[in-house]
């Protein structure tokens, strides 16, 4: 009777030559390779070259009975999970708990019957074979979720370096808000403070308004446009708001105290650094357009 699917080995271990050759009349049809040993030394070189499926072992032998061969089978990692069967004359019930302590996972007692040794051959294959594949599907598994929890600590990590350049760069913001606020608006309050003429004051205070709100504008929500206090200095911020308001640069030069030239220096650096290239686009235009 052949009740394998794929290809099995069976090892058959006893030291008498008759129950040997028995096994294998009853397994000659099964589709099993049959391996034959005389002894638990020699089974036990036998499964280190070539590990079968599964083990018929039988008790009383010499040299080394068949409890001993099944316990140090099951202390080698290579072979503790082969299924074996105890075949015995011994029929005592503690024969068989000792067999089942042994590690073997069944107790066939002689003589035996053929269908019996088939069908119980039949199931051990089985459950072993049930067994290695969920082992190997739980294997796979913890591969796949040591691979996940790789990826999931390579995210954090970004996560961090990101967050810590978040950090870094809204430092950088407040520091360079600080800064222009210092150039840019102090020394206009202090200025305030002491001009004594009314048109001059209101033009102060528009500068101020002005420049505050270039300040703030990477704090606004939808704030577009070019960010000028990105691309230009506090003192070319400064012009570009009083040139935003429409002042000439005779009155850029009188509120800020330098000269026209350098005036007209700052104005074409300004053009240079927005990228204003064609000198017929008007530069209080283009800057009222980007406020």
């Amino acid at each position: 009777m052949n009740f394998t699917d794929s290809p099995c080995t069976v090892l058959i271990v006893d030291d008498d030559p008759f129950g040997i050759i028995q096994l294998q009349t009853v397994l000659k049809d099964s589709g099993c390779e049959l391996l034959t040993a005389s002894d638990g030394p020699s089974a036990l070189e036998m499964v280190d070259r070539q590990p079968p499926d599964i083990i018929l072992l039988d008790v009383v032998m010499p040299k080394m009975d068949g409890y001993e061969t099944c316990r140090l089978l099951k202390e080698n990692e290579d072979s503790q999970r082969i299924p074996v069967i105890f075949l015995s004359g011994l029929h005592s019930t503690e024969e068989k708990i000792n067999a089942f302590e042994a590690g073997g996972v069944d107790y066939i007692t002689k003589p035996f019957s053929e269908k019996e040794v088939l069908i119980r051959l039949r199931t051990h294959l089985t459950l072993h074979r049930v067994n290695k594949r969920l082992i190997h599907e739980l294997g796979s598994r913890d591969e796949e979720l040591q691979n996940t929890e790789s990826k999931v600590q390579d995210v954090n990590a970004a996560l961090k370096v990101l967050l810590s350049a978040i950090e870094e760069e809204k430092k950088e913001l407040a520091n360079r808000v600080q800064f222009n606020a210092e150039k840019l608006i102090l020394p206009k309050i202090r200025a305030i403070t002491e001009e004594e003429d009314a048109e001059k004051k209101e033009v102060l205070f528009r500068v101020i308004e002005s420049t505050f709100q270039e300040l703030t504008r990477p704090f606004v929500p939808g704030a577009g446009g070019v960010e000028l206090g990105k691309t230009l200095s506090p003192s070319e911020l400064q012009i570009v708001n009083l040139i935003k308001q429409g002042k000439g640069s005779k009155e850029i030069s009188d509120i800020c105290n330098i000269s026209v030239s350098t005036i007209a220096s700052h104005r074409k650096t300004i053009r240079k650094k927005l990228k204003i290239t064609n000198r017929k686009v008007n530069l209080y235009t283009y800057l009222s357009s980007v406020s």
